[in-house]
């Protein structure tokens, strides 16, 4: 993989990640294109790149997350027994491009729903919680949208625009750090990522993550997001086809 390759799927993630398009789809699909063979283990690199951009946009809201804990945990058991149970079945779809037409197509589904959905103000439960990070699940499937599903989610549960929101992001910090953690036992493939070129891939990926985040904020609270349903509709067709 050259620079300038490693450079783009930078930015992809960084971008992808955070607008409902689904980060590990794409990286899927532009692996593919550049003639690479999918690799988790990058997904799960650059993921942590974008897991930083996290930590800095919520880092006023620490004793908040702190008091939510319990609920974050709730909602991260689903992805995390999962994620577990069938490591080498995912492992296996980040293989297979054929699959994304469908798992764009879910992320559509999932995206264009929220333009009905209106807004209320319930609070979140443990029950709730776990509901959310049952759709969290979903995005263990390349071409599912992680923030597409949980924020579809939050809302279907009639919980605030930025209680949603935030929960969402909550729920992402555990996700990454398991899934870091769960594939960190291979440190020969991990450690082909230490160098100078992907150093500066990762600070480029936290820093468009963090303006990808503040756009999906505002898009998200000013009911734009379910747009994005036309351009992965678009994109599970094309792929279905060619």
């Amino acid at each position: 993989m050259s620079f300038l390759q490693l450079l783009f799927l930078a930015f992809v993630q960084a971008v992808s990640e955070f607008l409902p398009i689904s980060s590990s789809g794409h990286l899927n699909l532009f692996q593919s294109i550049f003639g690479l063979t999918p690799s988790l283990v990058l997904d799960i690199f650059l993921n942590t790149a974008t897991l930083f951009s996290v930590f800095y946009i919520f880092r006023h809201q620490f004793r908040d997350f702190l008091k939510k804990i319990p609920l974050i945990f709730i909602g991260t058991l689903p992805a995390a027994i999962l994620g577990f149970l069938f490591k080498d079945k995912i492992d296996l779809l980040f293989t297979r491009p054929d699959y994304l037409p469908l798992f764009f197509l879910i992320t559509s589904v999932l995206l264009l729903a929220q333009k009905f959905i209106t807004p209320k103000k319930s609070e979140l439960t443990p029950v709730k919680a776990l509901i959310i990070g049952l759709f969290q699940a979903l995005a263990l499937l390349p071409g599912v949208s992680r923030s597409a599903s949980t924020l579809f989610a939050g809302l279907l549960l009639g919980l605030p625009l930025l209680q949603a929101f935030q929960f969402s992001f909550y729920l992402f910090i555990p996700a990454s750090l398991g899934a870091l953690v769960l594939n960190f036992t291979d440190i020969s493939l991990l450690s082909s990522f230490i160098s100078l070129e992907s150093l500066l891939a990762f600070l480029f990926a936290f820093i468009v993550g963090i303006i990808s985040l503040r756009l999906l904020q505002k898009l998200f609270t000013h009911r734009h997001l379910w747009y994005f349903a036309f351009y992965t509709l678009a994109l599970s067709v094309i792929l279905f086809f060619f």
